[in-house]
């Protein structure tokens, strides 16, 4: 730390190099300096034992590479939701997890061709638990197939959903 200028009494010229070393030597031969110095000592040990704590220029990482991962990204299976009861084949378009406890989850079903929609075909949506894939827990029946599903972080137990025709479903 380095104190180039300022705080200088009024009756000190700071534009004579004289005046500010007799300044600083009247102040330096006070008793107070002493015992102001030795209160200010254990601070500014702490602050310069921060400021060593770190090498700012120690190489912490070498420039060779290395490898983090040493196998490749992989995925599995784990379970497989499938549309239940539907003859046609429709895609799971939109998941959401529960937000407590992450046991359940949404799943919106729907034909990915726009106006596709074969005449008949299954508008359901389900809710599953994770533990019995073989079954949903709840039947989702909107008036048009959801194409997106979300549930409500604030309150659990609500759903709201985005329909192929543009109505949204709470």
């Amino acid at each position: 730390m380095i104190h180039l200028e300022g705080g200088w009494p009024k009756d000190v010229d700071i534009t004579e190099v004289e005046s500010k070393n007799r300044y600083i030597k009247k102040v330096t031969n006070t008793e107070s300096y002493a015992e102001t110095v030795a209160q200010l000592a254990p601070s500014m040990i702490h602050f310069l034992k921060q400021n060593i704590s770190l090498n700012i220029y120690e190489e912490y990482f070498g420039s060779e590479d290395i490898d983090f991962v040493s196998d490749p990204p992989s995925a599995k299976t784990v379970t497989v939701f499938k549309d239940p009861g539907e003859k046609y084949n429709r895609a799971a378009v939109h998941t959401s997890w529960f937000p407590v406890d992450g046991k359940k989850i949404a799943v919106a079903y729907a034909f990915l061709q726009f106006q596709q929609m074969p005449e008949g075909a299954d508008v359901d949506s389900y809710i599953w638990d994770v533990s019995n894939p073989n079954a949903p827990e709840s039947k989702l029946s909107p008036s048009s197939p959801l194409l997106c599903i979300e549930y409500n972080p604030r309150e659990n137990n609500t759903l709201v959903g985005g329909s192929y025709n543009g109505v949204i479903s709470l």
